[in-house]
C-alpha cells in the first residue's frame, strides 16, 4: 500500500520532526514516503499534488494552527477518492477522539506517540486484519487510551531524523527541530502537555553523535522541543558542555526552560562557558498573580526567576523570550497590566503576549463555566470574554500587543524605546495609549512603510526623542533611507565638506553614500555602502 505521511506547516522554514520520526520508523518495512506543505499553499493545489501520488493511504499530522484546513483537505480528497485510506494524529486531536470521527472524512485516529503505531496500523491494513490497536479508532472501533509511550532506546536504532539526505540542501534556511527528552514534570491546566504523564530522556550518546553531525551541516537554527529542557540537571550540563565544545559561529540554540529551578550549576556554567549570542532561552512566565498560578497550577518563584534571568543578562550572552498569557482566571485587566509590567521590567529581547486558548482536553476547558469563559468554538479557540475580561478589555490588549510587536519585539528602534520605557510608570499601558494614539489619527496598523513607523511614534512623543529615532532609523537601514523628518540642515553639501575636511574622511563615501543629520548637540553621519551602515556623531 502507498503511504504519504504529511502536514500543513504554519511556516516553509519550520519543518516537522515528526513526520521525519514516523518515515525513519517505517520506511524499511512499507512503501511509505513523507512530504509537506504549509497553510499559504493553495489547497486545491495540495488536493490535486496528492491525488496524482495515486495514494492508497494518507497520514496528516494535526495542529491548532492547520486543523481546519486539514479538515476541508479530508472533504476535498474524500469526494475525489473515496477509496483513500486517511490517517490523522498530532496533538489536536488526542484527547477528543470522538469530535474528529463524527466531524472529519476520516478512517483512523491515532492519539499519542505514533512511532511504533503507524507501523502496526499500517501491518493490519495490508494483510486485511481487523484493527484493534491501543489508542487507534476508527467511527465503528473507538479506543479512548492513548498510546503506550515509545520506548527512547528504540528511536536511538533507527536512521537520524535530522539528517536526511533530501533535508541538507536547505538545513541553513529551515529551522531543525531536535528533541533530548519527551513529556513535561509540570501540569499546568491550559496546556496540552500536563496530560502527558512522565518524563523520559534520549541517551547522552545518542544526543551528542546527533549534534555532532548537525553541527557539521550549514543549519543555522536549532530549536529543542524539551518542554522544560532543565528538568534534569546533569542532563543539561552534558548537553550545553557538549555545544559549547563544539560551538560554530551562525548557530544558535533555543530552549524551553524553567527559569526559576534552573540550577545555579548552570548559570555558573553558562555565565563562564556560553559563547555570544549562541542560546535563546524562552521562558513561560504566563502571569504573577499568585492566586491565578494557583488555580491553573503554574507554581513558581518569579522572585527567584528575576534573579535567574539578571544573572544570565549580566554578560549579554543570552537572548531571552519571555510569554505572558492575557486571560487566565482571575486577572482582571488592571491586574493582567501589574503582570506585564512585572515582566517588562526584565527587559527582554522579546515579550510574547499571547491570548488564552481553551484547547482541547485541556482542564480549563473542561471549566470554562467556572471562569466564564467564551471562547471561539473553532481553532485556535481563543477567549472572546470572561468573568474577569470583557470584550473591549481583551479589544485593550489586543492594541497593546500590537504596539508591543511593532515597537519592542521588532528591535527597530532600540535606543530609543530603551529610554522611553525606562521613563514609564506602566509599560502596558504606555503601549494601551500608543495603539489608541493610533485609532485616534488613523494611522497604518497593516501595510505601513518603516519611515511612517518611525514618524507615527515621533508624533506621539511629541519630537522629544527625536534624536534617538532618527538615529535608530539611521541604524537600521542597509541602503539609503528617505527622511521621515523635516531636516534641521540648510546646506547639507556645506555641513558635508566641513566633515571631510576636519576628520579627514572619503569624500566619494561622504557624497555618494552618506546621510547627515544634525542633531540636538553633534552631527551624525551615516554611510551606507555594499548593503551595510556605519554611522558615527561628529562634532563641528
Amino acid at each position: 500500500m502507498k503511504t504519504l505521511i504529511s502536514t500543513l506547516n504554519s511556516k516553509y522554514i519550520h519543518k516537522s520532526l515528526a513526520l521525519r520520526l514516523l518515515y525513519v520508523a517505517c520506511k524499511d518495512k512499507h512503501d511509505i514516503d513523507f512530504k509537506e506543505y504549509t497553510i499559504k499553499d493553495n489547497l486545491d493545489d495540495i488536493v490535486d499534488d496528492l491525488y496524482q501520488q495515486n495514494l492508497d493511504v494518507l497520514c496528516l499530522s494535526v495542529y491548532i494552527w492547520n486543523v481546519d484546513l486539514i479538515k476541508l483537505l479530508c472533504e476535498k480528497l474524500k469526494a475525489k477518492q473515496p477509496s483513500l485510506i486517511i490517517i490523522i494524529g498530532g496533538p489536536e486531536v488526542t484527547y477528543d477522539i470522538h469530535y474528529f470521527l463524527d466531524h472529519f472524512k476520516i478512517d483512523y485516529v491515532m492519539a499519542g506517540e505514533g512511532e511504533v503505531a503507524l507501523d502496526l496500523l499500517l501491518n493490519c491494513l495490508e494483510n486485511n486484519k481487523p484493527v484493534e490497536l491501543q489508542g487507534i479508532s476508527s467511527y465503528d472501533h473507538r479506543d479512548e487510551r492513548l498510546i503506550p509511550p515509545v520506548d527512547l532506546s528504540y528511536l536511538e536504532t533507527l536512521d537520524s531524523p535530522y539528517l536526511l539526505p533530501r533535508d541538507l540542501p536547505e538545513m541553513k534556511n529551515r529551522v531543525l527541530y531536535f528533541e533530548t527528552s519527551r513529556g513535561c514534570p509540570y501540569q499546568c491546566q491550559y496546556c496540552l502537555s500536563s496530560l502527558e504523564k512522565g518524563l523520559r530522556f534520549f541517551s547522552i550518546d545518542y544526543l551528542k553523535n546527533q549534534l555532532e553531525q548537525i553541527l557539521k551541516t550549514d543549519v543555522k537554527t536549532i530549536k529543542l522541543l524539551d518542554r522544560s529542557f532543565n528538568a534534569k540537571t546533569s542532563h543539561a550540563l552534558e548537553i550545553l558542555d557538549f555545544i559549547f565544545k563544539h560551538y560554530r559561529s551562525g548557530v544558535q540554540f533555543q530552549f524551553e526552560i524553567n527559569g526559576d529551578v534552573l540550577d545555579q550549576r548552570i548559570i555558573d556554567f553558562i555565565n563562564e562557558n556560553a559563547p555570544e549570542n549562541y542560546l535563546r532561552f524562552e521562558i513561560g512566565i504566563q502571569s504573577t498573580y499568585e492566586p491565578t498560578n494557583e488555580i491553573v497550577k503554574r507554581y513558581q518563584d518569579f522572585d527567584r526567576l528575576c534573579d535567574v534571568i539578571k544573572q544570565l543578562q549580566t554578560n549579554h550572552k543570552i537572548d531571552f523570550h519571555l510569554d505572558l498569557i492575557a486571560g487566565l482566571p482571575l486577572e482582571t485587566l488592571e491586574r493582567f497590566a501589574k503582570s506585564f509590567d512585572d515582566v517588562f521590567a526584565l527587559y527582554p529581547k522579546e515579550l510574547q503576549l499571547g491570548f488564552l486558548k481553551l484547547l482541547r482536553g485541556t482542564s480549563l476547558r473542561k471549566d470554562y463555566q467556572k471562569y466564564g469563559y467564551q471562547f471561539q468554538q473553532e481553532a485556535p479557540y481563543e477567549l472572546i470574554s470572561s468573568d474577569y475580561l470583557s470584550k473591549q478589555d481583551i479589544a485593550d490588549i489586543h492594541l497593546a500587543e500590537d504596539m508591543l510587536q511593532k515597537y519592542w519585539n521588532s528591535g527597530r528602534m532600540p535606543i530609543t524605546m530603551n529610554k522611553v520605557l525606562h521613563r514609564q510608570i506602566s509599560p502596558f499601558y504606555f503601549f494601551l495609549d500608543l495603539g489608541k494614539y493610533y485609532q485616534k489619527y488613523h494611522f497604518k496598523f497593516f501595510k505601513f512603510q518603516l519611515d511612517e513607523l518611525f514618524s507615527y511614534l515621533d508624533q506621539y512623543l511629541k519630537h522629544e526623542y527625536q534624536d534617538d529615532l532618527i538615529e535608530d532609523y539611521l541604524r537600521l537601514a542597509k541602503v539609503k533611507p528617505k527622511k521621515w523628518w523635516q531636516t534641521r540642515i540648510k546646506d547639507e553639501k556645506e555641513i558635508k565638506h566641513q566633515l571631510i575636511d576636519q576628520y579627514h574622511l572619503s569624500q566619494e563615501d561622504v557624497f555618494r553614500y552618506g546621510i547627515v543629520e544634525k542633531l540636538k548637540d553633534d552631527y551624525i553621519l551615516a554611510i551606507y555602502k555594499n548593503y551595510h551602515v556605519e554611522v558615527k556623531r561628529y562634532v563641528l
